[in-house]
């Protein structure tokens, strides 16, 4: 290559993701240069069989001085920053290439695309995305300065390129990554010594205000958003986020009112902010404002998706606008038009697989025959390599149990039956009445924490089918000692269960008016006995309700007989309720009603 780089990083315990973000880069980069800040883990050594060049620094609770360090050891031409828990996307590696291969320009700092995923799992649809500034050239000053959320420094002769098509996805903002670290913690404390030492300080207080906003402490994140927004100037690269996060912000917290103002604002500042007229959709949907709501939507897939220097959430000006558009006119009962959103949705992105459970419920709503359903379902995911387990479960969701297990039988011939895979079925063959195959069911590792559910299945197959001694066993298998609360409490409700169909004498389960696990177990029986007729087993088990002390129990038990179809019956419940507790809700009212 003509060009040859030097990969500098900084890092501190990432075992997890180094050997990734390394072998992502390996064949790419010339040199790799690795700064430890105190590692206690095996990180040096995963750096080592990479060929880094490793050098320690004393943290000195200033990731730029960190960050200065490893840009001082570097001997290449360009040097490409990357952080631990990163990696190159797997599709940018060849257009990396062939912009190594280019004439670069020494007067450009070249900005790639960071997607970072969050909250509990790796989701391709569930992303932030920011631009952050990755390639330049080697020894010209440029530098990182800031205690914390560090900004590369260069001179005033540079441009910023963007390199759109190189992605970095980052994997330090799922949950598992924040609290194994305790990153707000630590990024807290550096932010308000910051403060401290500068109270107007406008880009520490909206620092701040995000580590606030990840711990979900919006009061605390406003106070601080508020005040970086008293200096605001929109040319200042972060002003179009604070905008949009106090907008957010407020609008999680239903200060519609607030909410919009500051989305009006940012709109005047920043037109084409495809995000803001998203979130803008978002608060008419929550004020029952369809008409609105469509026209912000419309206006997302006018503009798509936002410039690369504005862009920060994935998919709100094609899919995720296709999507809500579907979520309204469903909602206005107008399934024609919801539909063609949803496809649209799908075909966009074929791991969105939150369009197709609606794509489901209108087919069945139009009354398509299953073999139809199965071949459209089939077809508008035949891109996506989890589609077997996708359409199982969305067969499940409509309640077509039978079919749910063509799929899954698919999946276990192919060598894929996951855990969830595993309790999908066995929720599938109760449902089904295959109570002997249910009971026969293995595949589920007793260390596992949804083991209990999985077995209760068994249990009440055991007991449907008179095989009292089997259930007994079942329940006489399970190790409380070791388990959690919840999952004991799952045993309890079926243990009891079991007394009551044996006619021994069954204990109270619960005494807690406010306690609403064991209604929600108990109710889970009493819907697999309604969905397979078992209305003599249903006289027995409803016998279970006496055992707890919710006082919601006559009003939950009118809702599922009602949704079962027991329309009369639901609505009975649901009057008993109103008049013995004086206890409704709303979707109660409205079965009344309709």
């Amino acid at each position: 290559m003509s060009n040859e780089v030097s990969l500098c990083m900084i890092v501190k315990d990432e075992e997890e993701y180094l050997a990734t973000c390394l072998e992502s880069v390996n064949n790419i980069v010339d040199e790799i240069i690795v700064v430890d800040t105190g590692s206690s883990d095996n990180t040096v050594s995963i750096a080592k069989s990479y060929n880094a060049k490793v050098y320690h620094h004393k943290w000195n609770n200033s990731f730029s001085e960190a960050r200065n360090e490893s840009l001082k050891y570097a001997t290449k031409d360009w040097i490409l920053i990357l952080d631990a828990d990163e990696e190159l996307s797997h599709e940018s590696i060849d257009i990396f290439k062939r912009l190594l291969e280019s004439s670069l320009n020494e007067d450009f700092i070249y900005f790639f695309e960071t997607l970072s995923y969050y909250g509990d799992s790796i989701d391709k649809s569930s992303m932030t995305i920011n631009l952050n500034p990755r390639l330049f050239k080697n020894n010209q000053g440029t530098h990182y300065e800031g205690e914390i959320h560090n900004q590369l420094i260069y001179s005033e002769s540079k441009s910023g390129v963007i390199c759109r098509d190189i992605k970095i996805y980052h994997y330090g903002y799922l949950n598992k990554s924040i609290f194994s670290k305790n990153k707000e913690l630590r990024n807290i404390t550096l932010l308000e010594e910051q403060i401290k030492k500068n109270p107007n300080n406008s880009f520490a207080h909206f620092n701040l205000g995000t580590e606030y906003a990840r711990l979900a402490d919006s009061e605390k994140a406003l106070r601080h958003y508020y005040k970086s927004y008293e200096n605001f100037d929109p040319k200042n690269g972060y002003s179009y986020l604070l905008i949009f996060r106090i907008a957010f912000e407020c609008y999680k917290i239903k200060d519609y009112e607030t909410s919009l103002k500051f989305i009006n604002i940012g709109i005047e500042h920043y037109p084409k902010f495809t995000e803001l007229y998203f979130l803008k959709a978002l608060a008419y949907k929550d004020k029952n404002m369809p008409t609105k709501q469509i026209r912000e939507l419309e206006k997302c897939v006018e503009l798509g998706e936002a410039p690369p220097q504005y862009r920060c959430i994935l998919g709100v000006g094609d899919f995720k606008a296709y999507y809500e558009l579907g979520n309204v006119y469903l909602k206005l009962r107008d399934y024609d038009t919801a539909y063609n959103y949803y496809e649209k949705a799908i075909k966009l992105k074929p791991d969105f697989v939150s369009s197709i459970y609606p794509l489901g419920f209108i087919l069945k709503n139009k009354i398509t025959p299953i073999d139809e359903m199965k071949k459209i379902l089939e077809e508008l995911l035949k891109n996506y390599s989890k589609s077997n387990e996708v359409i199982a479960d969305l067969f499940y969701s409509q309640r077509f149990y039978k079919t749910a297990l063509e799929y899954i039988a698919k999946c276990e011939q192919i060598g894929i039956l996951t855990e969830e895979m595993s309790i999908l079925k066995a929720k599938c063959l109760v449902r089904a009445g295959e109570f002997e195959e249910c009971i026969n069911m293995d595949g589920m590792s007793e260390e596992s924490n949804s083991y209990a559910y999985f077995l209760v299945h068994k249990i009440l197959s055991s007991i449907l089918t008179n095989n009292y001694e089997k259930a007994l066993s079942l329940i006489n298998s399970f190790n409380t000692e070791a388990s959690s609360d919840y999952n004991n409490k799952l045993i309890g409700v079926y243990t009891q269960c079991l007394n009551i169909f044996k006619d021994e004498e069954a204990s109270e389960i619960s005494n807690d008016e406010k306690e609403t696990e064991s209604l929600k177990i108990i109710l889970e029986i009493i819907e697999i006995l309604l969905i397979n007729d078992k209305f003599e087993e249903l006289k027995v088990a409803v016998n279970l309700l006496t055992l707890i002390s919710n006082k919601a129990t006559l009003l939950e038990l009118g809702k599922l007989y009602y949704d079962q179809g027991f329309i009369d019956l639901g609505r009975k419940e649901i009057l008993r309720s109103i008049k013995e507790f004086e206890i409704y809700d709303k979707v109660g009212l409205d079965m009344l009603l309709n």
